[in-house]
């Protein structure tokens, strides 16, 4: 565990570059690429996974700031987001992403990692603790999904059969998102923005698929159960503006942080204080 006592954090925008590549996986017999950017140091390695139509982006600023220089980073793209491969074949299951998710962890070699998820992130990540408890020392929990309140852009998906998603849905949705309409209603016009992009290069079947499993688990409680019951040391973190979100009543004794002036985008909306308060939970 490491304590920073500065009171902020050092940004010094291109001055540590990742290593952006695609690696090569073979799942259950597909031949399957992973965009993702990694940098190996001599710290212990800190693990981003995405949310549900985000990418790897959604952790850029992780680059910019001089105290995460000696760590090792790796963030990458889910399949069927980003610039990873997009196959029908894959069933999209929370379980199978983060089987994936091990798969890249296995890759690299990694040991001793810090995980943190967010949104739909989160909820991969808990399924990941328990295929490979012995790797993982801490879980930082972006407002990941563990009830179904938490369900927002994934049940809305789930409204409408697959068809219709693929259909013209899912691009409304889009063109939505991108006039700070419905559910974006409450995120700002710069992180609306951003979302749409990342978004745009997201796959109707996969965010369909996805969203199928993520509601699933949201309405079972049982991600919750695994959250509150982990052995490891854990946190969860929430925008200012979603203060009083259902869950955090009942996460009993569970760390709480809130990021100010941020929403649940808050790696976005407050990239310093957001990654300031990453380092104190590590």
């Amino acid at each position: 565990m490491h304590q920073r006592k500065r009171r902020g954090i050092s940004k010094v925008r291109g001055c540590y570059d990742s290593m952006e590549e695609k690696v090569k996986l073979n799942y259950k017999g597909s031949n399957l690429e992973i965009s993702l950017d990694f940098r190996e140091e001599a710290e212990e390695p800190i693990l981003f996974i995405h949310g549900l139509g985000c990418s790897k982006e959604s952790f850029k600023d992780v680059w910019n700031f001089a105290e995460f220089e000696n760590y090792t980073i790796l963030t990458f793209d889910l399949l069927g987001f980003g610039d990873s491969s997009k196959p029908k074949a894959f069933s999209y299951t929370m379980e199978e992403h983060a089987e994936i998710c091990k798969l890249i962890i296995e890759k690299f070699g990694l040991e001793q990692i810090h995980l943190v998820g967010h949104s739909m992130g989160g909820a991969i990540g808990l399924l990941l603790i328990e295929k490979i408890p012995s790797k993982i020392v801490s879980f930082i929990n972006l407002e990941g999904n563990l009830i179904g309140e938490d369900c927002t852009y994934s049940r809305e998906a789930v409204r409408y059969s697959l068809e219709e998603f693929e259909g013209g849905v899912f691009e409304e949705f889009k063109s939505g998102i991108e006039d700070g309409k419905d559910l974006a209603a409450s995120t700002s016009p710069s992180t609306r923005r951003v979302f749409y992009n990342w978004l745009s290069k997201s796959d109707a079947y996969a965010f369909y698929r996805s969203s199928e499993s993520l509601v699933e688990w949201s309405d079972s409680r049982e991600l919750l159960k695994m959250f509150v019951e982990l052995d490891i040391k854990r946190c969860y973190v929430f925008g200012e503006m979603n203060k009083n979100l259902p869950v955090i009543k009942m996460l009993g004794d569970v760390p709480k942080v809130e990021i100010s002036n941020s929403g649940h985008f808050m790696m976005s909306d407050n990239p310093e204080e957001t990654y300031q308060k990453l380092l104190e939970g590590l």
